[in-house]
């Protein structure tokens, strides 16, 4: 036997012992062999690292089309009906602010620790909450945001779903979509002592301290009054809209010259918002000041290689189908994520458009968005990043950039984009509505203006949270039919919906009436209203920036507004 013989079997040998110890039973390999038996603490040091290593870098990978294993998981560890979340018993108003739930005490740990994890697998994150003297909280009801992360190049996703046990403990469930070493993120949005606070908006009668006006006008004649969603005491105009759910009513001027007809401007008293603070309790305020949005601090990171997955659209396989106008998903749980700065949908695929393909698909199209600033900013975005295809037609006398209706027209492609906000009521004192051009969204699909061959594209939110959650459903409600009459009569038409972004929070106030406990209450009605319409299509903005690699702010950055778009134009050319 000559000495490359003798190597090569010495090759094979070591491969098979090799083999035999990694899948000897009773053991996991960890660079070693550990045993089963191992306590979670010796587990915990051994797959939960705090930086990569070189040797056992993860193969670079990502999957969208995941089996779900999180439901049944979720159903396992459910608590029994006895162990509902609820929220403190006693009065909270009365509350030392040491008992409320501390984002420094507060223990994030993994439950089914691994020396290593594969794509698909799913992660369990619990979290123990605990008060400001460091001690175990007997009751649930606060209000976390979590994602499983990695930094550079950014890739995330949220949690498919959150189990309160009602007693402090939470658990999250992540289904993990790419190979990497892969970071935990827990942030306290709000603790469950502050959760009353924003239940109170949820009600609308937050939002009745909040004083809007109009302006009536008629010749040398002018009067301001004050105006509500809400009736007023007599005399009154009543301006409403029954048809839309667009209840609006004003102070009848007392100049005897003016009449309700001569209703001329709507817009919002400055300072009005700031009137708000002042009815804070003393805990609500100070929990708003420091227990709210805060980043808690954890080291968890762990490792998850790709072990047996295919990417779609390898060799031999299949493609993932082009997302369709197919309804909403119900519930909020993880319906895509970022992997290397891009986002992916769960389940189905979105084109990337450049520019010439962009206009191509729009070509002889109409497309109308209607709606709050958030889906404006999809019309800025065809402004500007499209700008040398369309020019921007001259405002209508009046009119102003905020309020619309705007509009966009390409001559060499016969495209036109129209944007035109989506009727009262409106919040912000810088937003001023000519009260002839108000238009609410319903009434748009009503009038068939736009030909049976219109896209819609449609977002109303921002402006809803302080009226109450039964406002904005009923609002919702009417859209619904107009949409469904719509539909029905023009088959070949799309609707597409764009859901809720977060939002950032840099005043006390803003927290009140746009906190975004009130914003998932609302997002989830949305999605249940629309639970059996399936033909329209959807873009789920806050599971987006739930997770985005940017700052939250209700109006997010241009890369986000192209995946938006991406979604759109993939509708409109691919489904």
């Amino acid at each position: 036997m000559n000495g490359y013989q003798r190597s090569f079997l010495l090759i094979i040998a070591l491969v098979c012992v090799s083999l035999c110890l990694y899948f000897l039973p009773g053991y996991v390999h960890v660079g070693g062999l550990i045993p089963l038996q191992a306590t979670p603490e010796m587990l915990l040091r051994l797959s939960v690292t705090q930086g990569t290593d070189s040797h056992s870098e993860p193969t670079r990978f990502h999957a969208q089309n995941c089996p779900e294993k999180w439901p049944s998981l979720v159903e396992k560890y459910r608590p029994s009906s006895s162990l509902k979340p609820h929220n403190s018993t006693g009065n909270i108003e009365t509350m030392d602010y040491t008992k409320t739930t501390s984002p420094d005490f507060t223990r994030v740990s993994i439950l089914n620790v691994r020396s290593m994890y594969n794509v698909c697998d799913v992660l369990i994150v619990k979290i123990e909450a605990r008060n400001w003297l460091n001690r175990s909280k007997g009751y649930g009801g606060d209000f976390f945001r979590l994602k499983v992360y990695e930094e550079d190049p950014y890739s995330a996703a949220a949690e498919d779903e959150v189990v309160d046990f009602g007693n402090g403990t939470y658990l999250a469930f992540f289904t993990l979509r790419w190979a990497g070493h892969v970071k935990v993120g827990v942030k306290l949005i709000h603790p469950s002592e502050v959760i009353p606070q924003m239940a109170l908006t949820a009600t609308g009668k937050v939002g009745l301290n909040i004083t809007f006006s109009g302006e009536f006008t008629s010749g040398s004649a002018s009067e301001e009054v004050i105006c509500r969603y809400v009736e007023l005491p007599p005399p009154m105009c009543n301006l409403s809209n029954p048809r839309t759910h667009g209840p609006w009513y004003c102070q009848k001027p007392k100049n005897p010259d003016l009449t309700c007809k001569d209703w001329k401007y709507h817009k919002m008293y400055k300072g009005t918002f700031l009137r708000l603070e002042e009815n804070l309790t003393p805990l609500s305020r100070s929990l708003l000041k420091k227990s709210h949005m805060v980043e808690m601090k954890n080291d968890l990171v762990i490792r998850v290689f790709n072990r047996g997955h295919v990417l779609p659209g390898s060799r031999g396989t299949a493609p993932l189908p082009y997302c369709t106008n197919d309804g909403l998903p119900q519930g909020i749980h993880a319906a895509g994520y970022f992997y290397r700065n891009k986002w992916f949908p769960d389940r189905c695929r979105v084109v990337s458009f450049n520019l010439i393909d962009g206009m191509k698909c729009l070509r002889n199209k109409r497309v109308v968005i209607l709606g709050d600033s958030t889906i404006r900013q999809v019309y800025e975005y065809f402004r500007d990043v499209y700008k040398e295809y369309f020019i921007q037609l001259p405002l209508a006398k009046g009119v102003t950039k905020i309020q619309g209706p705007l509009d966009l027209f390409s001559k060499s492609y016969n495209t036109s984009i129209q944007y035109h906000f989506h009727g009262l009521p409106s919040s912000g004192t810088g937003l001023v509505l000519k009260a002839d051009t108000i238009e609410f969204v319903a009434d748009r699909l009503h009038s068939k203006k736009d030909g049976c061959y219109a896209i819609y594209v449609i977002s109303l939110w921002a402006h809803f949270i302080t009226a109450g959650t039964e406002f904005y459903v009923e609002r919702i409600r009417a859209i619904k039919n107009a949409i469904q009459r719509y539909l029905d009569q023009c088959p070949r038409s799309k609707v597409i919906l764009k859901g809720a972004n977060t939002k950032d929070h840099p005043a006390l106030w803003i927290a009140i009436v746009s906190s975004e406990w009130n914003i998932v209450k609302m997002e989830l009605a949305l999605r249940e209203i629309f639970r059996d319409e399936r033909r329209v299509g959807f873009i789920d903005a806050f599971g987006i920036t739930k997770v985005q690699p940017y700052e939250d702010n209700v109006h997010p950055k241009r890369p986000i507004i192209k995946e938006y778009v991406d979604r759109i134009l993939t509708y409109i050319c691919k489904s």
